[in-house]
C-alpha cells in the first residue's frame, strides 16, 4: 500500500521498511506538496519524488540517494549531511536551501534553477549542474 504525502501513518519506519520489503519497486510520493515536514535521517533512497513541492523541510542526514525529484520545488530546505548519490533533481527549482557538508556524488541538477543556496562543505564529485551555474568559494 502506498501512503500519501500528508497521511500521518507516512513516518520514517513505515518508509524504511517499505523500501526493505520491496527492493525492486520504488515508492511514489510525486506531484504533492510538503510543508514543514521533519524528514531528517530518513530512508528515501529511489524515492519518486517528481513534479513535487517543499517548503521549509528538514531533509538533514536523510538517506535520498537515486532519489526522483525531476521539476519538483525545494524553497528553504535543509540538506544538511543528507546524501544525495545519484539524485536526479533537474529541471527543479532550489531557492533559499542548505546543502552544507551533503554528499552530492554524481547528483544531476540539468536545467534546475539554484538561487541563494548554501553548498559550504559539499562533496560534488561528478555533479551535473545547471550550464549558468558556478560555486562560489
Amino acid at each position: 500500500m502506498i501512503l500519501r504525502g500528508n497521511d500521518p501513518n507516512l513516518t520514517k519506519g513505515y518508509l524504511s521498511q517499505w523500501i526493505i520489503d520491496n527492493p525492486d519497486k520504488r515508492y511514489d510520493l510525486s506531484g504533492q506538496v510538503f510543508e514543514n515536514r521533519d524528514f531528517s535521517g530518513w530512508r528515501m533512497s529511489k524515492v519518486l519524488l517528481n513534479n513535487s513541492k517543499f517548503i521549509s523541510c528538514n531533509f538533514s542526514n536523510a538517506d535520498l540517494s537515486e532519489i526522483s525529484a525531476i521539476n519538483s520545488e525545494f524553497i528553504e530546505t535543509n540538506f544538511t549531511k543528507a546524501a544525495l548519490y545519484r539524485a536526479n533533481l533537474s529541471r527543479s527549482i532550489v531557492t533559499n536551501s542548505n546543502f552544507e557538508n551533503s554528499w552530492l556524488y554524481r547528483c544531476v541538477f540539468s536545467n534546475a534553477k539554484i538561487t541563494d543556496c548554501n553548498f559550504y562543505l559539499a562533496k560534488s564529485q561528478k555533479v551535473r549542474w545547471p550550464s549558468d551555474f558556478r560555486l562560489e568559494n
